[in-house]
C-alpha cells in the first residue's frame, strides 16, 4: 500500500468500486442491449416467450434501464440503496439467465464471472461507505 498517498484513502477505493459498478451497468446497457443487439440477449427474451421483435423490444427496454441504473449510482453517491439495488440484480439477474438460457453460464465470457464480480464490488462498496461515513481510517 502507497502510504500517506491519495492511492491509500478509502475514499479513493470507494470511488474506484462505485465508478466501476456505474461503468459496468452503462457498457452493458448500451453495448450489447442498444448499440448492437447481441443475440444471446435476444436469446434469452425469446426463451422467455418473447417473439423476436419482442425480444428486441425488452432489450431495448433493459439496456434503458441499466442505463439509468448507471446514472442513479452515480447521482445518489452516498446512499447505499443503489448498491443494495445492483447486489439484487446481480443475483436475480444470474438466476434469471441460469433457468432461461443455461448454456451461456459456460460460455467464455459469461453472466457467472460478470455478476459475481459486479456483486463482490458493490459489497466493498458498501464496506468502503461505512468506513468513509465513520472516518475511522487512516489516509
Amino acid at each position: 500500500m502507497i502510504r500517506g498517498s491519495w492511492a491509500s484513502s478509502p475514499f479513493f477505493s470507494y470511488a474506484v468500486c462505485r465508478g466501476a459498478i456505474a461503468f459496468i451497468w452503462f457498457y452493458h446497457g448500451l453495448i450489447p442491449k442498444l448499440l448492437y443487439p447481441h443475440e444471446d440477449e435476444l436469446a434469452m427474451g425469446m426463451a422467455a416467450g418473447f417473439s423476436p421483435a419482442g425480444a428486441l423490444q425488452l432489450a431495448t427496454i433493459g439496456g434503458v434501464l441499466e442505463i439509468t441504473m448507471s446514472a442513479v449510482v452515480l447521482i445518489f453517491w452516498r446512499q447505499r440503496w443503489p448498491i443494495v439495488v445492483t447486489l439484487i440484480a446481480m443475483i436475480g439477474l444470474l438466476a434469471f439467465v441460469a433457468l432461461m438460457q443455461p448454456m451461456l453460464l459456460g460460455a467464455a465470457f459469461n453472466p457467472v464471472s460478470t455478476n459475481v464480480a459486479v456483486a463482490a464490488l458493490a459489497i466493498v462498496s458498501l464496506h468502503l461507505l461505512s468506513v468513509v461515513e465513520s472516518g475511522n481510517h487512516e489516509d
